[in-house]
């Protein structure tokens, strides 16, 4: 792909850094960081944002309904079912594709224990109205971070306002792998850590082929970078985003956690360069009558994924075409018709629960690519050709 979706950043220079720095050292660093960022006292690295999830579900030592959006990729859904809870759908709001507030209380029940607000694309949920809700209900409120590292919310970042927040260290913290759970709740991080003590761990051949993966990633389109990424992802397989949770719940290497401190100290002008990338996409796909999702503050998204959704759109036509001009779309997930997806489509089930915004969006969201490392001319490129496409 001449414009490819995503860029890890993980240049030789991180590795080496990375080579001379303490697992001890760097653990500190990071929990240092999500100390201060979220405000909570106890930080604990985990091997993924999902497996971040599971463990808070796990030490809430409870079962239920969790109520959430469905408007999400299946590694979110994922650790609700795999602790032994449900997911309750509430219906989205298509001015942010985030859960709309309105829609959660009518679907609190005696069975409910919780509420997992998931900030999709980097655009903060309704923060106040959740927290509430969660509140008036004496419901644990999970924060489902993945997607807004970087993102505020009423001049706080997310992250601060649940009793639980979950991170990812991957997408824009650009680890090879990582996740955090962060909570003011002593006995939760307690009984995560206990459990996450007896995860076996990640096996190096893994651990190599993600540094490989990301290094090659970073400039994909160098001569022979192609063919190579290529390759990496033809070992990966077709499946393997589809893995269970059960099979992912290993303890994160030393070398991803040295990777994400070193990338930690780069953090500030790597989100400053994306954002003011996304606020260009942001302004122009408004102007042009392409973006509907445009009722939020761009100056608080961190444009961890940019989410465009229009009436218009008709996804698979549209992912294909842009595919063919170089543009690697997204769905989303990686691709379109995950079993998650699929299954709340089927049978009319999003319409029997009331879900009709989410239904309206689903086969009209695109998901573009932002990389840091676009100019320009990329920038209008991408845009040109993205209009010419739908008109």
């Amino acid at each position: 792909m001449k414009y490819p979706y995503y860029n890890p950043n993980l240049h030789l220079s991180v590795l080496i850094k990375a080579l001379f720095l303490s697992k001890a050292k760097a653990e500190n660093r990071i929990t240092d960081y999500f100390k201060s960022l979220t405000g909570k006292k106890y930080i604990l690295l985990t091997n993924s944002c999902r497996t971040a999830l599971y463990l808070s579900y796990k030490s809430l030592e409870k079962q239920g309904e969790v109520i959430t959006s469905p408007l999400t990729c299946k590694v979110a859904i994922d650790p609700i079912e795999a602790s032994g809870n449900s997911p309750v759908y509430a219906d989205i709001r298509v001015s942010d594709l985030n859960i709309n507030p309105d829609d959660i209380e009518h679907r609190i029940t005696e069975k409910t224990i919780g509420i997992q607000a998931i900030h999709l694309g980097g655009v903060a949920c309704d923060m106040n109205s959740i927290s509430e809700i969660a509140k008036k209900n004496n419901l644990w409120l999970i924060e489902d971070c993945a997607q807004s590292f970087g993102t505020n919310y009423s001049g706080k970042q997310t992250g601060t306002f649940g009793d639980i927040a979950c991170f990812s260290l991957i997408k824009n913290a650009y680890g090879i792998s990582g996740g955090i759970l962060a909570t003011n709740n002593q006995e939760i991080h307690k009984k995560a850590q206990e459990i996450q003590a007896q995860f076996p761990n990640t096996s190096k051949l893994l651990t190599y082929y993600r540094i490989t993966r990301n290094f090659v990633d970073t400039d994909r389109r160098a001569l022979g970078g192609k063919l190579i990424y290529k390759l990496l992802m033809k070992m990966k397989g077709q499946k393997s985003s589809y893995t269970k949770v059960e099979d992912q719940l290993k303890r994160n290497p030393a070398i991803a956690v040295k990777i994400t401190a070193i990338q930690l100290s780069r953090i500030e002008k790597l989100h400053r360069k994306r954002k003011d990338i996304g606020k260009i996409f942001y302004t122009q796909l408004k102007e042009r009558d392409l973006l509907v999702n445009h009722q939020y503050n761009p100056e608080n998204s961190s444009f961890t994924k940019l989410f465009v959704f229009h009436p218009k759109f008709e996804t698979i036509t549209l992912l294909e075409k842009l595919h063919k001009n170089g543009i690697e779309a997204m769905h989303l997930e990686h691709k379109k018709g995950s079993p998650y997806q699929e299954m709340l489509l089927e049978k009319n089930i999003s319409k029997k629960l009331g879900l009709e915004k989410y239904l309206s969006v689903h086969d009209r969201i695109i998901s573009l690519p932002l990389s840091e490392s676009f100019g320009n001319l990329e920038i209008d490129t991408i845009l040109k050709t993205f209009n010419n496409e739908i008109r």
